[in-house]
């Protein structure tokens, strides 16, 4: 069994809270930024809790999604709208000269119920799973 930081994975859940709270005020650089940084935090938390699980190993970020859908802590509609957020993850890390800010804004704004959910569904699924409390160290914080 692997053991997670649970004080860790407060506050990437706390990060991805903040990130969606002004996200329609980001724009250029920032917005990029937000962006990136909405995934990158959704798939490493996620990562966190299929090691705490001992779940399958994902082989990419879609691959962590839909384990968290398969496993109960988000829901099918969730995972398609993370999914469909992910493309830009190749946008941001390759094609960053040429990115649409417009269009890529657009989309996170369709799809932003998804990372706004994201912390209360991950509380439901701990407070509905008993074995993740041995998984996790640090704190003592209500999860």
């Amino acid at each position: 069994m692997y053991f997670v930081d649970k004080d860790v994975l407060l506050e990437r859940l706390d990060y991805i809270e903040q990130l969606t709270e002004a996200f329609e005020k980001r724009h250029g650089l920032a917005l990029e930024r937000a962006c990136h940084m909405l995934i990158e935090a959704v798939v490493d938390v996620g990562n966190m809790i299929i090691d705490a699980f001992i779940l399958r190993d994902p082989g990419s970020y879609k691959d962590v999604m839909d384990i968290m859908a398969n496993e109960g802590v988000i829901k099918e509609s969730d995972n398609h709208h993370f999914q469909a957020t992910f493309k830009w993850r190749s946008e941001l890390t390759r094609n960053y000269t040429n990115l649409s800010h417009e269009e890529m804004k657009d989309d996170f704004i369709a799809h932003l119920s998804a990372y706004r959910d994201y912390k209360e569904n991950v509380f439901n699924f701990f407070q509905n799973e008993g074995q993740a409390i041995t998984a996790f160290r640090g704190g003592q914080h209500e999860v």
